[in-house]
């Protein structure tokens, strides 16, 4: 502890109660005497006597050192010793210990008197200057102050500054250095001026600078010209953390420096690498830190000292151009212009990253001896792959050999799958995987599902599996393999002529549609026939199934409205197939009897109900008809069809993706199981890549693997003879009354939805409100009363709809008329029933017999109109009487309104037809048609490998929302 005898009493006891002040867990006296001094001088109410005051002045910046040298006249110059001339000054201590002057009843004390023998902490640095080469006497100090044949001695004069504060460092010393772990400082007792000032440093290593520079050895010694350049350019090298300043006749000449940064890396023990950004000189002995200071820096050149010229600013620029060029930002922040790469495969990605850039890469510094070492390169080449076979798939494994070691083909898909080109071999030692085989590696990663550590190939993916092999990768094969194979290609050749059993004349794209599917059929996998509504998937479809027919029953499972279509359909085109109607029958007896050439149809309702019948036997086929229904495979429906037993599956949709991803998933779970692994493999490789980062190789990559297993076909491709459709917007103006109604619903959206903040624990609730609140504003584009009972006007789209309505009728055309809102139809039907048109109605409420009975009725001429709901008719229906579709209120999916549409534009149209969509202006539904575009582009990017959009989160919904509408 301080040793408080040295102090008169008031001042002991303040600081030694001070003192005791605790030192977060550091007990040492020096740091208590550095708390004690910082809280005194924080205290400025302190009351000292005259007989002990002891200001304390506290400075929290960092020093400016100066080194002045001082010629000395030849007269007056002593003489120096051998030991001083060789310039190895003596080390006595020569501070002076003046005794400051009285003032009052104020005695005298020195520093030592002071503060006591306080021994400092930091021990004295060794000093620099003797590893610094002297430098020739030429050039160093101007000819103006050298005297013929004299040798000029110079003596140096260091001057202290705090602040502006000039400290004359001749009556000071440093009693403590080195006092705080976290925050560095030195205590200088100035004796004569009556204080001890406290100096917090930016560094430790400058308290060891300051102890070394002002300890006193050159203040009396005077030193030849070499060893005075050699003592400036040592403290001209610790310019980063004192601020120096030197005589410009010391310094050198000012010469610009070049601005080349490098990377040195630094490999971490275990594992990872640091890697600092730095600037380049080749005459220094240590780089320096991108934009930061001293802009001048000495060093020695071949001529002497100079001082080179930094432009922090162009450092800066070039610097924060590598930082977000080669991803440094993504490591692990260490320091300034430093980070920490934690793992190899992070540090291998950043050397991969410098590879690929070539000479615009920076150079890389790597300490003596210590490098990731790069051992050749992977190839097809190189890769040996083993597959063996069991009921259902095919095991997998593999390797390369590089520099004499295995590396797992699981390991290399694993590198190209976290995006990296480089794997381990050894110890700091890594293969390069080339370009074109990451390409390969990643399209066979597509194909394979790892299961308890083995590698498994779905059937389904042995195609492009066989593909991306290629003849190049070592096979070592099973018998089973190579029949898969041979089965393959057999069916690529094999093109079947239109079945015996149909009797049907197929247009050329059904044919094709036929063979594609009696090929899936012979090798035994599952598919989606995707062709647009109304090119005939029915009786394509009837075709592979009279030709299975003779092996055993199939099921076809459709929506309700389409039951009894199926059952004329086959009556009609394969009078071989017996075609039933599950609700029409005895159920446990038709199921149970149901053999060869049986087709029997149930709507999923039904099958959802008496899944345990369906699953009690097998079916040589099974047929999803508007597969979309099974489009989440959470439920009961979805669950339900994966019970069933089927020899072949397949799916019938002209929507198998309408909007995410996992639709597609779920489809194919059924369909083909396997081949798109778990929900949690395909979200990660593929659904998360594609929605939400717009990935357009991941788009590419699951286009190419579910290719083979998709037919698609659109009728402005396929049926040239099909007459054109046009379509056309209308859009309605509210009235004043409207836009207020609806305004007011829009602000109290906002405020119910914002509020809070959307906490993540509410988000359920939260898209629940959003979407409710959304319907709500939707109705109110519509008709007022859809929402407020109490209207009793009209709505400006009514009054657009009964206008267009006239004009039609006026030119003898007929419409459908589809709305999603089953209360706006009821609107429609009351406006029309007061004039006295004629129309047809159908919703969900519509029984099944009638729902036909009601579109014979409209074929055959009755009715103006054909009301229909959007999800109970927009699908399953031939209404070919019609020529115009108006569209009530956008519906979110414009997949739903085209297969809406397709009721009226399919085979059998021989009439133009018009399509008519009514929006309000400055409303949700324009907001609604601008994600139609979205909502294509992502069914085309897979079906047909075009651009795909991502799919709307709750706050996108909200964002509709506040759009401004106008």
């Amino acid at each position: 502890m301080l040793d408080q005898n040295l102090l008169t009493d008031p001042l002991d006891s303040k600081i030694a109660s001070l003192t005791s002040v605790p030192t977060h867990g550091v007990h040492d006296d020096n740091y208590a005497i550095f708390e004690a001094l910082r809280m005194l001088a924080g205290h400025e109410n302190v009351a000292w006597d005259d007989q002990n005051a002891l200001p304390v002045e506290v400075f929290c910046s960092q020093l400016l050192l100066t080194l002045q040298p001082v010629e000395v006249e030849q007269s007056k110059k002593p003489k120096a010793s051998k030991s001083q001339t060789d310039g190895e000054a003596s080390k006595k201590k020569t501070a002076a210990k003046t005794t400051r002057k009285s003032s009052g009843k104020r005695s005298g004390k020195s520093a030592d008197e002071l503060l006591g023998n306080v021994t400092a902490t930091m021990t004295m640095p060794e000093s620099e200057l003797d590893s610094i080469e002297a430098p020739s006497a030429d050039g160093l100090i101007p000819d103006d102050l050298i005297p013929d044949d004299e040798k000029v001695e110079v003596q140096f004069q260091p001057r202290l500054s705090v602040d502006g504060i000039d400290i004359d460092v001749q009556k000071c010393e440093i009693v403590v250095g080195g006092l705080s772990p976290v925050e560095p400082a030195i205590i200088l007792a100035d004796a004569d001026e009556d204080r001890i000032v406290l100096c917090t440093l930016a560094d430790p290593a400058a308290i060891g600078i300051i102890q070394f520079l002002l300890r006193g050895d050159y203040r009396d010694t005077l030193l030849d010209h070499a060893t005075a350049s050699r003592l400036a350019l040592a403290a001209g090298s610790i310019d980063s953390l004192i601020r120096v300043e030197l005589p410009p006749q010391l310094a050198g000449p000012i010469v610009p420096a070049p601005c080349e940064l490098v990377l040195q890396m630094r490999p971490r023990p275990g594992a990872g690498l640091k890697v600092s950004l730095r600037v380049y000189e080749s005459r220094l002995r240590d780089s320096l830190i991108p934009g930061d200071a001293p802009e001048l820096v000495p060093c020695l050149a071949e001529t002497g000292p100079i001082r080179l010229q930094r432009d922090l600013k162009a450092e800066l620029e070039s610097a924060e151009k590598i930082v977000q060029r080669f991803g440094l930002s993504r490591l692990s922040h260490e320091s300034t212009m430093e980070w920490v790469a934690l793992t190899d495969h992070a540090a291998l990605d950043l050397l991969g990253r410098l590879h690929d850039a070539g000479d615009e890469s920076p150079r890389i510094v790597w300490p003596e001896g210590e490098t990731f070492r790069v051992r050749g390169e992977i190839t097809p080449k190189s890769l040996r792959i083993k597959i063996d076979d069991s009921p259902d798939w095919f095991g997998m494994t593999g390797t390369v050999t590089v520099d004499g070691v295995d590396v797992p083909l699981q390991d290399l898909l694993m590198a190209v799958r976290e995006d990296r080109q480089l794997v381990r071999v050894g110890d700091r030692r890594f293969a390069k995987i080339s370009e074109a085989f990451r390409k390969r590696l990643t399209q066979l990663g597509d194909t394979l599902v790892s299961e308890k550590g083995q590698l498994r190939l779905a059937g389904a993916a042995v195609p492009l599996a066989r593909d991306v092999l290629g003849d190049d990768v070592t096979l070592e094969t099973t018998a089973a393999w190579h029949q898969a194979i041979e089965r393959l290609d057999s069916l690529q050749d094999w093109s079947p002529d239109r079945p015996e059993g149909l009797d049907a004349t197929l247009r050329d794209y059904q044919l094709d549609g036929y063979r594609w599917l009696a090929r899936l059929s012979r090798w035994g996998v599952g598919g989606v026939l995707a062709d647009d509504m109304g090119l005939g998937k029915t009786v394509q479809t009837l075709g592979i199934l009279v030709e299975r027919g003779p092996v055993g029953p199939a099921l076809v499972v459709a929506p309700t409205s389409v039951g009894e279509n199926w059952v004329r359909e086959a009556e009609k085109f394969t009078p071989a197939l017996t075609g039933k109607l599950y609700r029409d029958c005895d159920r446990d007896e038709v199921i149970k009897t149901a053999g060869p050439n049986d087709l029997l149809i149930v709507s999923y309702q039904l099958l959802q109900r008496d899944a345990k019948r369906f699953a009690s036997r097998g079916w040589h086929t099974l047929v999803l008809d508007e597969a979309q229904f099974i489009k989440n495979s959470q439920t009961k429906t979805s669950q339900a069809i994966r019970t069933i037993q089927a020899d072949w599956r397949l799916g019938l949709s002209g929507t198998p993706l309408e909007n995410h991803l996992g639709e597609l998933w779920s489809l194919f779970r059924t369909l083909s199981p396997g081949l798109l692994g778990s929900w949690q493999r395909f979200r990660s490789r593929f659904a998360e890549p594609i929605e939400r980062h717009s990935d357009a190789d991941r788009r590419e990559s699951l286009a190419r693997l579910v290719r083979p297993f998709v037919l698609r076909r659109t009728k402005d491709k396929v049926l040239k003879e099909l007459p054109p459709r046009t379509e056309i917007t209308l859009r309605a103006e509210l009235s004043a009354p409207e836009r207020k109604l609806y305004e007011d619903a829009r602000l109290a959206a906002l405020a119910e939805l914002t509020a809070g903040g959307g906490a993540p624990s509410h988000e359920g609730r939260r898209r629940i409100q959003t979407l409710s609140w959304l319907t709500r504003l939707r109705q109110l584009a519509c008709h007022p009363s859809l929402v407020e009972p109490s209207w009793k006007g009209t709505s400006s789209k009514l009054q657009l709809f009964l206008s267009l309505v006239e004009e039609l009728r006026e030119g003898d055309h007929r419409a459908l008329v589809f709305s999603q809102f089953v209360k706006h139809l009821s609107v429609v039907r009351a406006a029309l029933d007061e004039r006295g048109i004629s129309y047809q109605y159908l919703d969900g409420a519509t029984p099944s017999h009638e729902r036909q009975r009601r579109v014979d009725a409209f074929q055959n001429g009755e009715g103006d109109l054909f009301l229909i709901s959007l999800k109970a008719g927009g699908t399953g229906l031939n209404l070919t009487a019609a020529d115009y579709v108006l569209h009530l209120d956008p519906w979110w999916n414009p997949a739903v309104e085209d297969q809406a549409t397709d009721r009226a534009h399919r085979i059998g149209q021989e009439r133009a037809v018009t399509v008519y969509r009514l929006v309000a202006e400055r409303t949700i539904e324009e907001q609604i048609l601008q994600l139609h575009a979205d909502k294509r582009e992502l069914v085309a990017g897979i079906l047909d490998g075009t651009d795909a959009a991502a799919k709307l989160q709750t706050q996108d919904l909200i964002d509709l929302i506040k759009a401004e509408m106008g």
